[in-house]
């Protein structure tokens, strides 16, 4: 074998990461993952980020807007399950749980907006009689 060949076939062999830093700097570190080419420490944050995106889909689902009060408790059903499967950080699904709340105290802010004619319907408030104290 010639010189040339020989370096070709070596140019071929990755012996790095492919992992591109901002400065469009290589990483340094040796491949793990010959599937991917990257180091373990960049093919956890791939997978990482895999992962991620397939929690989106289940927790947003089909959902287009969050705008009823199903929509956003299924998503919370989801969120729940995958707590419960330790597949989501307790701070981030707390998070998310919080924003949630947060949806569902402005559907009557966005039904009032919606149908304002609503409003002018008289509402029967019914009291309930106080406790007698002797």
């Amino acid at each position: 074998m010639n010189h040339k060949t020989t370096s070709i076939a070596a140019a071929s062999i990755q012996l790095h990461c492919q992992h591109r830093f901002p400065s469009q700097r290589f990483c340094r570190l040796p491949i793990a993952d010959p599937e991917s080419g990257l180091c373990s420490k960049h093919a956890a944050e791939h997978q990482k980020d895999l992962d991620q995106a397939d929690l989106a889909a289940s927790l947003i689902g089909d959902a287009e807007e969050f705008r009823s009060a199903v929509v956003i408790n299924r998503s919370l059903g989801e969120l729940y399950k995958l707590q419960a499967r330790n597949k989501i950080n307790p701070r981030r699904a707390a998070v998310m749980a919080y924003t949630c709340n947060l949806l569902l105290r402005t559907l009557p802010a966005i039904e009032h907006e919606l149908y304002p004619e609503l409003e002018d319907q008289p509402q029967i408030i019914i009291d309930l009689p106080r406790p007698k104290r002797d």
